[in-house]
Order: structure tokens, then sequence, then C-alpha cells
């Protein structure tokens, strides 16, 4: 049985338990409220037991009418503060304040104290006419003569009046230091655990039996009702102790009982899982995403434990790394299986990365390594192909064929430096720079090393902006951009270049290289912006991924967007006069919108 199970159970369980004793004491209660009742006036004589000498009442045989007070009526009113008893539930002050009033109904006394049993002794816990600090610094120990004759015997004390023996007077001399006349026991499976202590009525008459009968009656119930108490407030703070617990945890915990049902779903789980806690609890495991119910039910009817073992959580996907366990009695019988579990999708995120970064260490590497050897080479094959050239040219076969060698070196020259500088960490120099004077320079650098087929054009900016760039590296990423525009467009094809400031408030100015471009074309270069891993043909799609290197080392952003229906690459630098941030060379990734 579970907290919850025993946290709704107990209450009934307690409640039916105080009914069942109630109505004995009705029914014997109305027996007797045919006959008169008689006042007791109790005498103490002396008696030896297992060498101790013990205090024994002796009551009177004086009988007298109770005046004004009928037998039920006094049943009447019993009953009437025994159920107010009843219905205070769990609360220990409120409990006690209504015995007390039973109480007071009962007898009409001057004092009254109700001590409990704590590790230390007994201490006052409630108490009527009694001063406060005395009230609050009084204790009774376990061995005291007091406490050992309630506790062996489980009768009512009357303050002894005879000093026969040692024990009578210790009694005496503790009564009258509670301040009271009439000790009751109260006595909880045959162990004492609490004392109730009246004094004198206030009209200084004399108790009678039944008073004294019922009082004693309501302090075992009482005793009883103390220790249900105990109970329930324990297990409600072990339950709010491990739901403490549960709340706080890291990691997602789910449980189920013998019935199929989840008992526990802590809030971690509901946030991993994007579930709601109330929409879970008390159903069935089958509401649990797949396979979390599967693991569940398995591990409860095999045992098989589950460690460090990941699953993918459907239909979302989730990578889960889990914990399985069993809950067992003292029988090991199961009750019940659980799981904990955490969300391994940000770890899974950092190993892909990482290897990631591993290939493309291995691929730099590699690239810097082919660099190395083919440059070589090819300064040979240059240089003899020149001498070639300037000793035969008369021959026109010779020349085609020195000139086509020199065309493939020239190339195999350019591939070169594209892959020296997309593996290799580049050192700016950084400047203030005009950026009309970035976009005219830009302009005829480009010109010149383009073909005919295509016409670029500038628009200059009416504002001076000035950027922090290292001119010829900025330059070479535009040139790299132009080219895959080329080698992507048809023949006749009109690139511009301009400049823009989306906001003054931005604080970035951006570099536009726009062309036409149907829809197809758009998809088409969406493609190029994949990783470099992916990369099939270097020389051409190399472009790319080097202007965006250059570009991210002066801070800016490149993007490929549609303006107006053209295509356009945008490149966003930050402003200088604004610009705050130190420059840092970190690769990035190259996005598209």
């Amino acid at each position: 049985m579970d907290i919850d199970s025993i946290r709704t159970k107990l209450p009934d369980i307690v409640e039916r338990a105080l009914e069942k004793q109630k109505f004995k004491k009705e029914i014997r209660l109305l027996k007797q409220a045919r006959n008169e009742i008689a006042p007791v006036q109790s005498q103490h004589v002396a008696y030896k037991t297992d060498h101790e000498m013990y205090p024994r009442e002796v009551f009177s045989s004086r009988y007298e009418p109770v005046p004004s007070l009928s037998g039920r009526y006094v049943h009447e009113r019993v009953v009437v503060n025994f159920a107010k008893m009843l219905t205070v539930s769990f609360d220990m002050r409120k409990l006690f304040d209504h015995f007390i009033d039973s109480v007071m109904e009962i007898a009409r006394v001057s004092k009254v104290s109700v001590m409990i049993k704590d590790k230390d002794g007994f201490k006052v816990k409630t108490n009527y006419g009694l001063d406060p600090y005395f009230a609050d610094n009084l204790l009774l120990s376990s061995e005291s003569p007091l406490v050992s004759w309630l506790a062996r015997t489980g009768r009512i004390m009357h303050k002894p009046v005879s000093y026969a023996d040692e024990a009578s007077v210790d009694i005496k001399n503790e009564m009258e230091l509670l301040q009271c006349v009439v000790s009751f026991p109260m006595i909880y499976k045959g162990k004492l655990i609490g004392i109730l202590n009246i004094d004198n009525k206030i009209t200084e008459e004399l108790f009678y039996r039944e008073e004294l009968e019922i009082i004693y009656v309501l302090c075992n119930y009482l005793a009883a009702a103390i220790k249900d108490i105990d109970v329930y407030h324990q297990i409600w703070y072990q339950k709010e102790f491990t739901n403490n617990i549960l709340a706080s945890m890291s990691s997602g915990m789910i449980t189920i009982d013998t019935d199929e049902k989840v008992s526990i779903f802590n809030q971690k789980a509901a946030e991993i899982l994007k579930l709601d806690p109330s929409t879970i609890i008390g159903k069935d495991l089958r509401v649990l995403p797949s396979p979390l119910g599967d693991i569940l039910f398995e591990t409860m009817e095999t045992g098989n434990l589950h460690r460090r073992h990941e699953v993918t959580v459907q239909p979302m996907g989730l990578p889960l790394g889990i914990n399985s366990y069993r809950l067992v009695d003292e029988q090991q019988n199961p009750l019940g299986a659980g799981i904990v579990f955490n969300d391994l999708s940000d770890s899974k995120k950092l190993e892909q990365q990482q290897r990631r970064v591993e290939k493309l260490e291995a691929v730099n590497d590699l690239m810097s390594k082919i660099a190395h050897e083919v440059r070589n080479p090819l300064t040979s094959i240059q240089t003899y192909t020149q001498l070639l050239h300037e000793k035969y040219t008369d021959d026109d076969m010779q020349k085609f064929f020195v000139t086509t060698v020199k065309d493939s070196i020239n190339r195999l020259n350019v591939l070169i430096d594209k892959l020296v500088v997309f593996s290799t960490s580049q050192n700016y120099n950084f400047r203030k720079e005009s950026m009309n004077d970035v976009l005219s320079e830009a302009s005829e650098f480009v010109s010149r090393q383009i073909p005919q087929t295509h016409k670029l054009s500038v628009q200059p900016t009416e504002k001076e902006l000035n950027i922090n760039a290292d001119k010829k590296q900025l330059l070479k990423a535009i040139y790299y951009l132009v080219l895959n525009i080329i080698d992507r467009t048809p023949d006749g094809t009109s690139i511009t270049l301009k400049t823009n400031v989306p906001d003054e408030t931005n604080q970035l100015v951006e570099v536009v290289l726009g062309f036409e471009g149907d829809g197809a074309l758009q998809d088409e270069m969406q493609k190029l912006l994949k990783p470099i891993l992916d990369i099939d043909h270097l020389g051409t799609e190399l472009n790319i991924p080097i202007s965006h290197k250059i570009i991210e080392g002066h801070e800016g952003s490149l993007t490929f967007r549609n303006i107006q229906g053209k295509n356009a690459f945008v490149i966003q630098l930050p402003i200088f006069e604004r610009r705050t941030s130190n420059m840092s060379l970190e690769e990035g990734r190259f996005s598209g919108q």
C-alpha cells in the first residue's frame, strides 16, 4: 500500500474505530441513566505489591442524588462534546481544545492539564487554569512515582490522604505540584502515553462516579486519537518530504503500482515529456508514450532491470537515458515498478557537434597536405612551360599545348589558394574603410576577373559609412560570391552590387549582391548552403564557404534571400563608429532565409 492510499484510508479507519467505541459507551450509559448517580468520596489505604507500597482508592458507599442533573442529560451532553472531538479531523490543537471543553462540561473544575509523553518525559501540552510559565516548564520523568503507578495499574489516582509509605508521600507531592486532586491515565495498547490532571470542582462538590468513568473513557479515546494523529502527521510529513525530493529532482521519475496505474509522475518528467501530471497520475500505464509503459510493465512482471538504457520516445523522437527498478515489499513481492530518466537531446547534439568538429579537422588537415604536396610540382611545371613557350614561338600547336597547360595550372593554383584559405586561420589586417571605396574597388577587381557574358554594376550609397575591414580579404569574399553567381546563371545576367542600412538603430550595413533568377534557381542556390563535407565539386562549391568564413572573420553574417523577385546574397557588417566588440575569428554556420 502506498502513501496516498494510507493517507486516504486512515481517516475512515480511525473514524470507524472511534464510532464503534462510542456506540458501546452509549449503550452502557443508557442502561446506567435509569439509575440515580451517586457522588464518590475516595479514601486511601496502603497495600503492598512486589515489595512496593502503592496507594489504593476505596469508594465510600454513600450515595446522593445529582442535583438537577438526570442521567439522560449527562449522556446527551457527553455525546455532543465527544462528537465535537471527532469532527476536528487531524488537528492536534483543536483536538485538545475540544477535549478540555468535554471535561469541563462533565465536571466544572478549577484547573485541568493534559500531559503527553515525549523523549524527555511527560510535558504539559494543554491546560486550563495553570500559570503559563509554570505549565511550559513542568516535566515528569518516566520513572516518577505517579507515572509509575498509573502505568502499572491503569486506574484513576486520587491524591493520597495517608502517609503510610514513601510512595504515597511522593505521589501526593507530585500531585500538589501538578495542582490536581485526580489523575487519569491515557492508555494506548497497554502503554501510558499521557496523563489528565484535574483539580477540585469550582463548587467544591464531590466527584460523582459517573463523571469519573466518562472522563476515564474520554482519556482513552484521546490516547487513541493522539496516536492516530501522530501516525497521520508522520505519513503526511513523509509524503511532503518525498514530494519535495521528487519536485527538486533533475531527472524525470515515473512509478506504477500492481494495478498498472501511474502513481508518481514528477515535475521534471512532465517538463521532459511535455505532459500534464493531472492527466497521467492514476491512469493506466498505456497513457505513457512508447516505450516507457512497456519498460515499466516488463520491469514489474519479470524483474528485468535497465541500467543506462537509451531509448527513443515516440512520436516526438526524444532520446532518453533510462534506469528502471522494481518495487517490492518485505517478502520481495512486487508492488510496482519505477523509472528514472534524463533527456539526452543536448548530449546527443554535443556528440554530433564533436564528431563534426573532429571530422572537419581531419578534412582541414587533408586539404593542407594536398595544397602543400601539389604546389611544389606545379611551380616547376609552370616554369618549364614558360621557357618552352618562349623557345617555340612560331609553332601553333606548341602554343596551343603550352597555353592549355598554363590554364590548367592556373586553375590548380586557384583551387589550392581556396584550400589554403579555407583550411587555415587567417590573420586579418583590419583598418577603417569607407563602404563606397570598398564597393568601388570590388567592382574594378571583379570586373577584370569575370567573363564578358555577365555584367556587374555598382550603386553606391549617398551616406558615408565606414567599416572595420581587411579590404583585400573582403574583396576576395565578394569575388567568390560573384563567381558562384556566374556559375549558376545564364549568359547576359546582370549583377548589382549595392549597400543598404536596414535600420538606423540596427548598427549594421548590408552589402547586397542581387541578380535575376527564378524559383528553381533559388532552390538550387539553397542546396549550396550545405556542410563543406558534403561538397562534391571543390572548384565551384568552395566559393560560398570561403566567403562565409571571411565574412564571419569580420563579425558579419551571410544569407541568401529573395528581394522583390530578385535573388540576392546579403552580407551584414557592423558599422565602424558603433563597433564595440573585439574582432574574433570563429567558424560559423551559413544560414539561408
